[in-house]
């Protein structure tokens, strides 16, 4: 009896411990939901924080940060979570200025965030990195998605989406 109480107890450790797993495909897919989904917003937020162990997990972690800004009323802590994400995505970049999830990340901050924020003297080189390397990207699920989300922002022309998406 002792021991199918310890390999149930076992079992159910290991699924907790797997449901605490960081899936960033997930992360992907819901990407540009964490602006207008506080829950889900700070769910990824914590996630990342916890979990996040490369470069682009980082890079998330960034931008749910500044998603963050959108949740709260406090100009404070508005321009706490946006400066404190921006920073932390600039330097993920910064040690990694080729990766181009790190660029995309950026891209879509950059483009979609208010001028006043004066985060925004990246798009066009982001814009041009991504066109002329999208297609080097190895994981064809995360190229997919990339592809998708910045065609659906209207950013590029005909010509330039015909690049991106070789």
């Amino acid at each position: 009896m002792i021991k199918v109480l310890v390999i149930a107890f076992v079992l159910l450790i290991g699924e907790d411990l797997r449901a605490q797993q960081l899936d960033l495909n997930a992360v992907r897919n819901d990407f540009n939901k964490g602006v207008k989904d506080e829950a889900l917003c700070k769910r990824y937020l914590n996630q990342l924080e916890e979990h996040a162990d490369s470069p682009v997990e980082r890079g998330y972690a960034a931008a749910f940060h500044m998603f963050m800004a959108k949740h709260t009323s406090n100009p404070f802590k508005k321009m706490g979570f946006f400066k404190d994400g921006r920073d932390r995505l600039e330097k993920e970049l910064k040690s990694n200025p080729n990766n181009v999830e790190l660029r995309f990340i950026r891209l879509s901050i950059q483009y979609h965030i208010p001028k006043y924020l004066g985060y925004h003297n990246h798009i066009e080189s982001d814009k041009d990195y991504l066109k002329n390397n999208l297609y080097k990207l190895g994981d064809k699920f995360t190229k997919e998605k990339i592809y998708q989300y910045l065609k659906g922002a209207n950013m590029y022309s005909t010509q330039e989406l015909a690049l991106l998406g070789r």
